[in-house]
């Protein structure tokens, strides 16, 4: 029988091995999630913590060295959770059982499956409303949070009990790529100094949450007659956008494109440019996901995802969302309430 409101996972001497399920986690996902990947190691120091994707996972790519403290092994492609076949005969994962499964997700034969395919002694689950959780939430706190990260921080909670620590530590960015931003970024400054410099980052991995171009070029424009050189922030997939920026600013700076001899791009680079920018405008993405590790003035630009729900826990963040204006295409989105937005965050900054 599931306990409700009371109990905990984390009892007992012995190390404690615990998996967590995802099922596709990509750049923007992984960084999103962070909170809750170093409080659940902050909650569990001494725990070999397992993450499971269904799919591909950020955690075994670009975002490795971010997570190697806080996650011990992360399994990739297991198909688990995939179809509702599974619930007869789920695939094997290496590592079962666990003391303790959170599953991350909520559809109910999903969670079925996850619980089947993990084999835990304690399952952590808001599939129906808790009812698959071995530990559930007394009943004043039942209410999922609106925000998801503060949804999957209160599964550490239950998994924790007594001992559960909320770690919003900002990410460390090394010494090395701040020096290397400050060197493509000459002039910039990451103290009390206004930085000569506006961010943007037009691209999406996913074509659907582009804000038109034109309109990037327009917002840049503004900013450049306010004396704001702008910075654009391209991705290894966003190719097709450089053209067409460099012919309308000849004279704006594209870091990522600039890397001397023997330097690669990362995604700690991004937050280290991002923090010697004056503000940044970006759509929904993982470079938007990276420039809010900067904690500068950051506006981002949703559709069809919430950002009460899924917008960065980040310090002087403003959201713009397509279906204040009807629907959910970015298209949606004016310009002028974009420039709107972040000549309020420059202003907070005093740049």
């Amino acid at each position: 029988m599931a306990n409700r409101g009371r109990g905990t996972a984390s009892s007992g001497a012995a190390r404690k091995r615990i998996a967590v399920f995802s099922g596709h986690d990509q750049l923007g996902d992984g960084l999103f999630k962070l909170p809750f990947v170093r409080s659940l190691r902050a909650s569990f120091p001494d725990a070999e913590i397992h993450w499971v994707s269904a799919y591909r996972c950020t955690y075994s790519g670009v975002l490795a060295p971010l997570v190697a403290p806080f996650i011990d092994r992360v399994h990739t492609m297991t198909g688990l959770a995939k179809n509702k076949r599974q619930l007869i005969l789920p695939p094997r994962i290496p590592g079962t059982p666990f003391d303790i499964a959170i599953d991350t997700q909520t559809l109910f034969w999903k969670s079925l499956v996850v619980r089947r395919g993990l084999k835990p002694k304690c399952f952590i689950s808001a599939a129906m409303d808790y009812r698959l959780s071995s530990i559930q939430p007394p009943d004043d706190r039942r209410t999922k949070p609106r925000h998801f990260v503060e949804h999957l921080l209160r599964l550490v909670e239950l998994a924790a009990g007594e001992d559960f620590r909320r770690d919003d530590t900002p990410v460390e960015i090394p010494a090395e790529l701040d020096d290397l931003a400050g060197a493509l970024l000459p002039d910039s400054a990451t103290g009390r100094a206004p930085s000569p410099y506006i961010g943007i980052a037009p691209g999406s991995g996913d074509p659907a949450k582009r804000w038109p171009l034109e309109r990037f070029i327009a917002l840049a424009r503004h900013f450049e007659d306010r004396g704001l050189r702008p910075v654009f922030m391209v991705g290894p997939g966003e190719a097709d956008l450089l053209e067409p920026l460099r012919m309308a600013f000849p004279e704006a700076l594209f870091p990522e494109q600039s890397l001397p001899p023997g330097k690669k791009p990362g995604p700690l680079l991004v937050a280290a440019l991002g923090r010697r920018l004056a503000g940044s405008i970006a759509n929904d993405s993982g470079l938007g996901h990276l420039l809010a590790i900067s904690s500068k003035p950051l506006v981002l630009l949703y559709g069809r995802h919430t950002p009460a729900k899924y917008a960065p826990l980040a310090p002087g963040l403003r959201t713009v969302w397509a279906q204040e204006f009807g629907g959910m295409d970015h298209t949606l989105i004016p310009l002028d309430r974009v420039e709107r937005e972040m000549e309020a965050a420059l202003a907070q900054t005093g740049p």
